[in-house]
């Protein structure tokens, strides 16, 4: 069903909405010294403020975040040690750039920026918390996703200041870096650097423990048949430790069907069933030695504790070996932030936009000036129109607060 419309009735219409902005017009037009004077004026305070705004000025450092992959020492150690990584907790993956601003960004990197800039004082706060507050809004850290590389802005009415400022984040990343292990060689490196001091320390023990006993028993010396069967229950002592810490840590990860599994549980007998023969005596194995079951009795305290050393001395190249392939393969890892550029003093301002300000506030103003006029234009209008004035006074009535 088609809908007719009288042409007289969209010329009424048409003329309606003429007079509704011919009127529009006539209100802004009576009204133009608000619309043009409140903006004006405006225009001056903004410009005055921003001349009384102190500058600040921002220092930026660009830093380059350590780049993921091992070295050779990394394959040679864990084909050595099989399990031992994985049992450290050593991930695969680098770092990234995220977890670099992280750490720029953490409650330990703030610290050390407030220490040591004395920013309590500077900033004439009672609490630390503050401090946290007015770093969070002049420093500014970020990473971009293409390049990698991360920036790091500060803020601040010296520009001095903020240049040094913002060269000390690299510094402290840095420090932050060496004490927290982030990248695959960085924890390798930390694990055996634990086991290689453990290690020393038992081996110290152990020599000291063996001296005691050459005081005790007045044996300093053994035949060197005796001490070739030590020194190969010590080799095979610790080949049988090797061997089970490779096991616990294959088994958050193969079930006993697998053949690294069962190959290693395979050597582990070998390597134990070799041990009990060398331990309890007869012919001393492939290994054609005498065994320590064979020395004299007043002699056996005296040849526990020499093993004991020959054990720890065994446990102590091991580790020491890896130490120095897991430093290795952290320096060829590119495990060090590098500083791509450091930051120096700014010559100009960054704030405060004084263009921006002026423009700002001519347009808020303006804004507010029709905004008023149109009001005031209702206002008057209203005086005119009974209906209106009988709306105005519910108006009034219903926001009162008089009884």
């Amino acid at each position: 069903m088609n809908q007719y419309t009288d042409p007289s009735q969209q010329h009424m219409d048409y003329e309606e909405n003429e007079i509704s902005l011919l009127d529009l017009a006539t209100t802004l037009g009576e009204e133009k010294k608000l619309i043009f004077g409140l903006p004006f004026l405006a225009g001056l305070v903004a410009i005055v403020v921003s001349l009384l705004l102190t500058p600040i000025f921002t220092a930026k450092t660009t830093l380059l975040p350590p780049q993921s992959g091992g070295g050779g020492g990394a394959a040679a150690a864990l084909a050595q040690l099989g399990g031992l990584a994985g049992l450290a907790g050593i991930s695969t993956g680098g770092t990234t750039a995220d977890t670099v601003v992280s750490m720029l960004k953490s409650r330990s990197a703030k610290d050390e920026i407030i220490d040591r800039f004395r920013l309590m004082e500077r900033y004439k706060a009672e609490m630390r918390q503050d401090v946290y507050a007015r770093l969070d809004g002049t420093v500014r850290i970020g990473s971009d996703k293409k390049s990698g590389l991360i920036t790091v802005e500060v803020d601040d009415e010296d520009p001095a200041f903020a240049a040094e400022m913002a060269n000390a984040y690299y510094e402290v990343l840095r420090s932050l870096m060496t004490r927290v292990a982030v990248t695959e060689a960085q924890q390798r490196r930390v694990f055996f650097e634990e086991q290689f001091a453990k290690a020393k320390e038992d081996l110290g023990n152990a020599e000291v423990a063996l001296k005691e006993t050459q005081e005790r028993t007045g044996l300093v010396e053994l035949k060197s048949q005796a001490e070739a069967t030590i020194g190969a229950v010590a080799r095979l002592r610790a080949e049988i430790a090797q061997r089970e810490v490779q096991l616990s840590a294959m088994r958050t990860f193969a079930t006993a069907e697998n053949s690294d599994y069962r190959r290693v549980v395979a050597e582990l007998n070998g390597l134990r069933t070799e041990l009990k023969k060398l331990d309890k005596g007869g012919s001393g194995g492939e290994l054609g030695l005498v065994s320590a079951g064979n020395l004299p009795q007043q002699g056996l305290e005296y040849v526990r504790a020499f093993r004991e050393v020959k054990y720890q001395e065994a446990i102590f190249e091991i580790m020491a070996k890896q130490y120095e392939l897991a430093k290795i393969d952290e320096a060829k890892d590119g495990g060090d932030v590098q500083q791509l550029d450091a930051a120096i003093p700014p010559e100009r301002k960054s704030k405060p936009k004084k263009a921006i300000i002026v423009v700002v506030s001519v347009l808020a103003a303006g804004f507010l000036a029709v905004l008023i006029a149109l009001l005031r234009g209702a206002l008057r209008n209203s005086g005119s129109n009974p209906e209106t004035q009988g709306k105005l006074k519910a108006l009034k009535h219903a926001w009162g607060f008089k009884k």
